[in-house]
């Protein structure tokens, strides 16, 4: 359902643009507001299911689409926020995942509309501090800071599951390491088994990116 909101609401920017340029009578297009200095086309406003409540605004610069903000809910707040490029193309989607008008996280996309990063504020404080990088629309590694101080101190790979289950993750984690001391680096990595427990303890003592087992079982230490 979100989805087809979304994508009508882009239709109704193509169609108000038009529609503007040909200036058709009042009521059968969008709301539009000029630069009253340089007569620009600034901002489009759109109520598609006309109760009175503006789902989309269009953000401006003549013909060019900046950014629009998109209300999915009616509930008076945004909830996603699609920018775009000089060139036209669509450069990030923000969303806010309570749907309380602030932007928690931002998705960037290959040319082809396939996700290729996911970065999220978790503290929901306008710092994004846990970045997801995917492969092929699919969870392959994550980086998080977990201390505040902008740089990574946990980083995590997975693995595909090509027969993952309509209901199930198509991913599964399979290790997690740690910067303990604050050096910038991983120092010590969970190595996980197919069953997702934890099946080697490694730690890298020197800095040369080798780790070295410390313990192997199928225990949480």
């Amino acid at each position: 359902m979100m989805k087809k909101q979304i994508l009508g609401a882009l239709v109704l920017v193509s169609a108000a643009l038009t529609s503007v340029c040909a200036r058709q009578p009042a009521g059968e297009q969008p709301a539009a507001t000029y630069d009253q200095k340089t007569g620009r086309l600034r901002a489009l406003t759109f109520d598609a299911n006309k109760n009175g409540t503006v789902e989309s605004t269009s953000h401006m610069d003549g013909t060019r689409i900046i950014r629009i903000d998109l209300d999915l809910d009616e509930n008076g707040k945004i909830d996603r926020w699609d920018f775009y490029r000089p060139d036209r193309q669509l450069e990030k989607v923000g969303f806010s995942r309570l749907n309380d008008g602030v932007m928690d996280a931002q998705a960037f996309y290959e040319p082809s509309g396939v996700l290729a990063r996911m970065e999220i504020s978790t503290r929901r404080d306008g710092r994004f501090d846990r970045t997801e990088f995917y492969r092929i629309g699919v969870l392959d590694r994550t980086e998080d800071d977990t201390n505040g101080d902008g740089r990574p101190d946990k980083w995590e790979t997975y693995r595909t599951l090509p027969n993952a289950g309509t209901n199930e993750p198509a991913y599964a984690i399979t290790t997690s390491a740690f910067d303990d001391t604050g050096s910038g680096r991983p120092e010590r990595r969970f190595v996980y088994g197919s069953g997702g427990t934890i099946s080697r303890v490694e730690r890298d003592e020197d800095g040369d990116g080798a780790f070295n087992t410390l313990r192997s079982d199928t225990q949480t230490p």
